[in-house]
């Protein structure tokens, strides 16, 4: 049985990485001073960072139920069996368009949907990880067991610089990121369990990065580790994160990528994310 890994943008995976994967890829529908484009399809990360400027009219909604449709039809031409992994239904709608699509392919078509309980580069290592064991033959049941076993070792934090633009989603009480705004606080957050925690608060952006990095420390130690650093339109931060992620751990891959203009438009600029999976 060959299985096919579907997943949305809002992993942030590299092109180069999807193809070599396999990985079928749902892209995000967003608006932008009244223009509407799909995330990595009409227009790249980058180039939405240098028009985004976070004052800009920005809207985004998860993919339809037909957005998933078109991808499930497509695959199922090629493949016996669907996997599709999503962010946590409790903080997007992709899961309900996942199942709801899921519900309308052919009779008999096999397309199971899985909320992955994390994102961004969290759910990117998932999918890669779900793609590797698909292509040495796996089937969808063991496909979705190894998932289960690697929700105690993903894990992903990240670091807001600018806190007065988490509001603008309607996800955040407005008076939180203005309290942290005027007190100079950087929150540090974690996605665990299909929702997002506040784990600590920084002074400084790089007292957030230390802390950020303790915590992987505290859960990888020496071990082997893979890594994905991403970054809202924060180039140089990244990779100075990078260098001591490098430097400090035992990595056995090691990626920078940007965050998709949906995560960096809710978070705001300059945020950093560190998601990571031990190897045993």
């Amino acid at each position: 049985m060959r299985v096919a890994i579907v997943t949305s943008s809002i992993s942030c995976l590299p092109a180069e990485q999807v193809r070599k994967n396999e990985i079928k890829v749902v892209p995000m529908p967003f608006m932008l001073n009244g223009h509407s484009y799909l995330d990595g399809v009409d227009i790249s990360a980058t180039e939405v960072y240098e028009q985004l400027a976070y004052e800009r009219p920005f809207r985004t909604s998860a993919p339809s139920p037909g957005d998933y449709l078109k991808v499930y039809r497509e695959a199922l031409r090629e493949y016996d069996a669907i996997l599709c992994l999503t962010v946590p239904s409790k903080i997007s709608m992709m899961y309900e368009s996942a199942c709801s699509a899921a519900e309308q392919v052919p009779k008999g078509a096999i397309v199971h949907v899985l909320d992955t309980g994390t994102a961004a580069g969290g759910q990117a290592l998932i999918d890669v990880a779900a793609a590797e064991a698909a292509a040495t033959g796996a089937t969808l049941e063991e496909i979705e067991q190894l998932i289960a076993n690697l929700g105690g070792k993903v894990r992903l934090y990240g670091l807001i610089v600018a806190p007065k633009y988490l509001a603008r989603t309607g996800r955040v009480p407005a008076p939180l990121p203005s309290a942290a705004s005027a007190l100079s606080i950087k929150p540090v957050f974690t996605i665990a369990q299909g929702r997002i925690k506040l784990v600590s608060v920084a002074r400084t952006e790089k007292a957030g990065v230390d802390r950020m990095l303790l915590r992987m420390h505290a859960d990888v130690g020496r071990k082997p580790v893979r890594v994905i650093i991403q970054h809202a339109n924060a180039p140089r931060q990244a990779e100075n994160l990078r260098q001591r992620v490098e430097a400090d751990f035992n990595c056995t891959e090691l990626r920078v990528t940007e965050f998709s203009p949906i995560i960096g438009f809710a978070t705001g600029p300059g945020c950093l994310a560190l998601a990571f999976r031990a190897e045993n």
